[in-house]
């Protein structure tokens, strides 16, 4: 924490003002940043019922103001700063309002209060206070009070009030007048004798200590936190019933009646705020132990105070543990709230200390005036940043709460639904015997949310799919049930075919709660098999042959399939017998055999599991043909509706798509197997096809719309699903596209979809909800203990209902685990999705994310877990935990904690990370601990683990004025605690790509240099870069070679050809995983603008092999992605053409060029997108991004490097992109003498034939690798994985033979 104020806040100045004191500083400061803001001015009224004594009212007014010298006090800035003197011609007075001869003077009354109170106060004139009795009748009297928080805080209004009811009582008894005011010198002095005091110091200290490691500050509230002009506010009264039982319960506890209402609140807004800590503002009197205890004047402070979790424990446990905190707390109190804020660097901008505030007075109560019954009513307490719950009286004769919220954060029912919601929270808290049993949700949204909401129950006919599927076949046999690049099966046909092949499959033992597995591309013989094993009465399992045969044989040896239908070639990948479509049958031989009930298996569809072992999901007929019976009445389907189908049959979608048309008598349009990725194809296929209705997930729409054929395009219905859809993407269909939008919500685990939305041109919700349950289905949002959460609180998602899946086959343990009894329904189940959500206020459910503990940095999800354990099976720690840090914003980092014997070295820590782990998933910081920390019951603090501190004190010290400048932006930059040395690296500092891109701007700004990206990436060192920019002019990291890693120089380099797009920093990756040799990239000349277009890719090559030749001389090793690859084997056949030895030549995911002769030519837009690629971003999953502008600002926000490239270097990629793309589709390629090492995207190119034997015409020999990704992510980290072990294995047999 920051030292104590340098100047005694309070002292006296010549002029006779004084400076603020600290309490009254920050109110200043608030109120100049809106000086029309009357939001501090303070007001309430006093209700006097019977014959007031008006003149004895005027004489107790009299002499309170006389006392109370701060209702006199102007305020002032000047060269000191803000000051405040007292001027006794601002002395209020008593103001006298007769309203008596108004209709209704009660309302006229509160009319001009209400008035008086929004009207803000001129400090400087003053006066700060006014006064006015408002007579409504002979025994009626309003006493209207206004006063502002600068000059009296809650308390001091509390004393004023009492004052005068204490002496008009005296008067009008002749007791006496009670004891007079301090002056309020008396309260300026004590807090300037507490400025330079031991305590403050003390005070400090403690808060310093209290507040390490604060959490975030969190609101019940999304959006900015600041004041408003005025506030909303809900005021009820508990019920006796209830103090009483708070007085009675915190007597057992041992605690205050405050404290513990104090703890139940904060528990309240812990919980609807979804932390694990809360830090609420607790306003203190800051009068204990002080002389100005009864000076009128603003003392009150608001105390930060922490309220961790403890639901889990006795409730008389938790109060005690809070009103321990509370008390110690407290004893501190005198430490400014502002002084606090200043230590912690929270002053400006949306910094918080404290998120709600918990105000418990009960020492507000109404004033005794002698002969009269006595009311008071609050109309303003001051700022309201946030929310505000107040509770005024003593728990014996009264208790109210006042819920005043901010209008900007919370709307009016907002306000009135935490009011009456808390209030039923305290009610039930106070019976339980631990607070996690207790609902959020209140009695009424408990009704709402988990009943009213979940009413679905509709009759559905108990049949199995299969008995719908045959009705339609008998009804409508002359009808097209499937069409299939031009061939039609109608009703008639696909029912003799599909029963033909069933009694085959019965013969081989299919038949009830049997399986099928289906191993077929889409075709007409795929929906003959689907339905011929669904009449077998078994159920049938999709595999997808382009998985790894390792995850299909543990597929198969778990699901046990009676027979596998696939293609001929389909062999070699299954041990199981195969029965291809050759040897179907054309005709039934037996049509009687055992059927399937609705209790039985209609399907299996394998999901990944969290272990890596694939799981299946077992779907009965009842669950499937209640969601396939609900589509097809809620969304009208009927004969005339054309559905195309184009989802992979292992996903569950495809499951509506293939059946659903016969259960309407409709038409099945299965799209050829490569067409679904292709949004040209779907376009041309709806309009030659008249579809009504096709299925996307979001990010595919996105494609598809960005299609220019599109617009205009006609369809009845478009459903998404799978990922979250967008308003922004809702709205760009419905000015594209003519038809119905619907989000639905599913897993595989509940039979394709549970909920429903229509997303509507009309439709303005953002985000978009999954909706509502459909028929016979229940949605539940519940917190950690299954208690139902109220809206806006985020909980975890669970389904109920009947299309819940019979489980996980052969897998009782997930399914235990998963599958739970329902809290709410006696004998029903629940699903617990892993997904998050939140009840809209009308009962929609919106979609918040994953619950697992994966984090996202940089792009890349990683499991923290997985590097923990990675830490402990290396044998060096005794205990390990990882986290991910963000102590700079937007920069989160991995942090590891390790308990270790003192010898242990990081780095050799770090070199057995490297042997497991991808570097991605490398901790930036590793932060030797004698021990975790834990908190008070015993589990690990998170919030207590340290900021990395990097040592960087060893080495020279920088000396050039050059040298000392970078070591100056490295500091800044990366928020060093030290100075880096000479030799210290950017990057092992901490250093990224974001922050490279800093530097580079920072040493623009300050030298007028630009050393360009690529200089740093190369030379990290402060004393290399320093010598770089020692030369005049600059690259900007575009120059035709470029090194990546510096590397061991006896060691021959690794040539790594560039990309479309020109440049060669998105190998950083690979070049960083390949050891300790030296890695160059080389880079398209056209990035420079005075370059001329190569005439051809030959020509190219030959320039480029020139250019390696001249850094370096021996064997040469080249590798390249997609076009790079292109270029590598060019590069090689012109550098064996010269008489060079060329050793590794490594192609990722490259294939030859008569395999993009007939592609069309990229435009600008196209060229641009390959930023996405060479960024390691895959470009059809973000075709929104089509504009300079919004590649460029996804690229930053990414964190990307590229994005910070200047104009100049855009262009040059666009050229680079034009050109290759040009010189593909006229290079005829020459054999090179030698083995190319070919990496193969082996998850993508499932419908194009893209093999890597197509390289067998030009090379000796080719070698594949798979590489379990697609090809924009050949040069991604985790990609890197797979490529680089690989490249140096090849390298080193190079070295055996002594040619590397």
């Amino acid at each position: 924490m920051s030292s104590l104020s340098a100047k005694p806040i309070g002292s006296a100045m010549p002029s006779g003002e004084h400076l603020l004191t600290e309490a009254q500083a920050g109110l200043w400061y608030v109120q100049q940043i809106d000086p029309s803001n009357p939001i501090l001015n303070a007001s309430q009224y006093v209700e006097l019922a019977g014959e007031l004594d008006i003149d004895l009212f005027r004489r107790a007014f009299a002499q309170m103001v006389e006392e109370a010298d701060c209702l006199s006090l102007t305020f002032h800035s000047g060269a000191f700063g803000p000051s405040q003197r007292l001027d006794a011609i601002t002395r209020p007075s008593l103001e006298i309002v007769d309203l008596r001869s108004e209709a209704d003077p009660a309302s006229a009354a509160l009319a001009l209060m209400q008035a008086d109170t929004a009207r803000p106060v001129n400090l400087g004139q003053g006066p700060v206070a006014r006064f006015t009795l408002f007579r409504l009748s002979e025994d009626r009297h309003y006493w209207y009070e206004r006063i502002h928080h600068l000059a009296i805080d809650g308390y001091g209004i509390v004393l004023v009030t009492n004052r005068v009811g204490e002496i008009y009582s005296g008067l009008k008894s002749g007791t006496g007048r009670g004891t007079p005011f301090a002056p309020f010198a008396q309260a300026m002095d004590d807090g300037a004798v507490y400025l330079s005091d031991d305590r403050r110091r003390r005070d400090a200290e403690f808060w310093r200590h209290e507040l390490a490691n604060l959490p975030e500050v969190v609101s019940l509230a999304g959006g900015r936190a600041v004041s408003e002009h005025s506030f909303r506010r809900e005021t009820r009264f508990l019920s006796k019933d209830l103090f009483g039982v708070l007085v009675a319960r915190a007597e057992h506890a041992k605690v205050t009646w405050p404290d513990l209402l104090t703890a139940l609140v904060a528990s309240y807004c812990r919980r609807f705020a979804s932390a694990a800590e809360i830090v609420a503002g607790v306003p203190h009197m800051g009068r204990l132990g002080s002389k100005a205890a009864r000076v009128p004047c603003t003392l009150m402070n608001v105390l930060p105070v922490r309220f961790e979790n403890t639901d889990h424990l006795p409730l008389d446990e938790a109060a005690v543990i809070h009103t321990k905190r509370l008390m110690a707390c407290r004893r501190h109190g005198r430490y400014r709230s502002e002084q606090l804020r200043r230590d912690l660097g929270l002053i400006g901008g949306q910094r918080r200390l404290f998120g709600p505030l918990i105000n418990v007075q009960p020492f507000d109560m109404p004033p005794k005036f002698d002969g009269l019954d006595v009311s008071l009513h609050i109309l303003g307490a001051g700022a309201v940043d946030d929310i505000t719950f107040t509770f005024r009286g003593d728990a014996k004769t009264s208790l109210m709460m006042e819920v005043d919220s901010n209008p900007a954060l919370y709307s009016e029912e907002d306000t009135k639904a935490h009011s009456a919601r808390l209030i039923a929270y305290l009610e039930d808290a106070l019976k339980a015997e631990r607070l996690a049993d207790v609902a959020l949700a209140s009695p009424y949204e408990r009704q709402r949310y988990l009943f009213d909401a979940n009413a679905t129950s509709h009759s559905v006919e108990d049949v199995t799919l299969v008995e719908l599927i045959e009705r339609t076949m008998n009804t409508h046999p002359n009808a097209p049930a499937v069409i299939f690049e031009g061939q039609t099966l109608t009703y008639a046909e696909l029912d003799r075919r599909s029963l033909a092949l069933a009694s085959q499959l019965v013969e081989k033992g299919a038949g009830p709660d049997r399986l099928v597995a289906v191993a077929l591309p889409r075709s007409l013989e795929l929906i003959v098999a689907l339905f011929a094993i669904l009449r077998s009465g078994a159920a049938y399992l999709p595999l997808d042959v382009s998985h790894p045969k390792d995850r299909l044989s543990r597929i198969l040896s778990s699901a046990q399939p009676v027979v596998i239908l696939g293609v001929e070639n389909a062999a070699d990948l299954f041990d199981y017998a195969l029965l291809p479509p050759s040897r179907w049958r054309s005709d039934a031989q037996h049509t009687e055999w055992p059927v399937a009930t609705t209790d039985n298996l209609a399907y299996v569809i394998y999901t990944s599991g969290s272990t890596g072992e694939p799981k299946g999901v077992m779907i009965e007929h009842r669950a499937i043909v209640n969601r396939l019976v609900w589509m097809r009445q809620h969304y009208r389907f009927g004969p005339a509706d054309r559905i195309l189908q184009k989802t992979p049959a292992t996903f569950d979608v495809s499951v509506w798509e293939f059946f659903l048309p016969a259960l309407c008598g409709a038409t099945l349009v299965v799209a050829p197997p490569e067409a679904h990725r292709d949004p040209l194809s779907i376009a041309r296929i709806i309009r030659d096809e008249n579809i009504t209705t096709l299925h996307f997930v979001p990010s595919m729409l996105s494609a598809f719309m960005a299609e220019p054929s599109v617009e205009g395009l006609e369809v009845a219905r478009v459903f998404c699903s799978g990922e979250e859809l967008t308003a922004e993407q809702r709205d760009r269909f419905h000015r594209l596209i003519k038809g119905e939008l619907h989000n639905l919500y599913g897993p595989t685990e509940a039979a394709v979809d549970v909920s429903y939305w229509e997303a509507s041109a009309s439709d303005t919700s953002s985000p978009l909800p999954i909706g509502w349950p459909v028929w016979n289905t229940r949605l539940y949002v519940l917190d950690d203990h299954l208690q139902p959460l109220p809206p806006g609180v985020a909980g975890h998602l669970y389904l109920g209902g009947v299309q819940l899946a019979r489980g996980y086959l052969g897998r009782d343990d997930l399914t235990s685990d998963r599958f739970l009894p329902d809290p709410f329904i006696e004998g029903q189940r629940i699903y617990k999705t892993g997904d998050m959500a939140k009840l809209r206020a009308d009962g929609a459910v919106v979609y918040l994310g994953r619950s697992d503990h994966q984090v996202k940095i940089r792009g890349l999800r990683i499991e923290l877990g997985e590097i923990e354990a990675a830490i402990m099976t290396s044998g060096l720690v005794r205990e390990a935990v990882v986290i991910a840090r963000e102590d700079r914003p937007g920069d989160k980092r991995i942090v590891a904690y390790v308990v270790a014997d003192p010898s242990l070295a990081i780095e050799a820590l770090r070199e057995s990370l490297s042997a497991k782990l991808p570097d991605y998933m490398i901790p930036a910081a590793f932060v030797r601990l004698d021990a975790l920390p834990v908190t008070s019951n015993g589990k690990l603090d998170r919030r207590a683990l340290p900021a990395p501190v990097i040592d960087i004190s060893a080495g020279r010290r920088a000396s050039s004025p050059l040298e000392q400048l970078l070591a100056i932006l490295f500091k800044e930059i990366l928020e060093l605690d030290g100075d880096p040395t000479a030799e210290s690296d950017f990057f092992s500092l901490g250093g990224d790509s974001l922050s490279a891109v800093q530097l580079c701007l920072r040493i623009r700004t300050e030298t007028g240099t630009d050393p360009g990206l690529g200089a740093i990436f190369e030379h990290p060192a402060i004393c290399d870069l320093a010598k770089v920019l020692e030369k005049a002019g600059s690259d900007e990291g575009l120059g035709p070679i470029i090194r990546l890693v510096r590397g061991d120089e006896t060691l021959a380099p690794v040539f790594l050809i560039h990309p479309a797009g020109g440049i060669a920093w998105g190998y950083r990756h690979l070049a960083q995983q390949l050891g300790r040799r030296p890695v160059y990239g080389i880079q398209s000349p056209r990035l420079s603008k005075e370059a001329a277009s190569p005439e051809s890719l030959a020509s190219l090559a030959a320039s480029y092999a020139e250019l390696i030749r001249q850094n370096h001389t021996g064997i040469y090793h080249l590798a390249g992605w997609s076009v790079g690859g292109i270029l590598a084997q060019a590069v090689a056949v012109e550098l064996q053409q010269q008489g060079f030895d060329v050793g590794l030549v490594a192609l990722l995911d490259s294939y030859p060029c008569d395999c993009w002769r007939a592609e069309p030519e990229p435009d600008e837009t196209a060229a641009l997108r390959a930023l996405l690629a060479i960024a390691g971003h895959d470009p059809l999953e973000h075709p929104e991004l089509i504009t300079k502008d919004a590649i460029i600002a996804f690229l930053k926000q990414d964190g990307s490097s590229l994005g910070g490239l200047p104009d100049a270097a855009l262009d040059g990629v666009i050229r680079s992109v034009l050109d290759t793309n040009r010189l593909v589709r006229g290079h005829y390629h020459k054999r090179f003498d030698g083995t190319l090492t070919h990496f193969r995207a082996a998850l993508d190119h499932k419908d194009k034939n893209l093999t890597p034997a197509l390289w067998a015409a030009y090379c000796a020999e080719v070698e594949t690798v798979d590489v379990a990704c697609l090809h924009p992510q050949m040069t991604s980290a985790g990609a890197v994985q797979t490529i680089a072990p690989e490249i140096l294995s090849s390298l080193t047999l190079l070295e055996k033979k002594g040619t590397a």
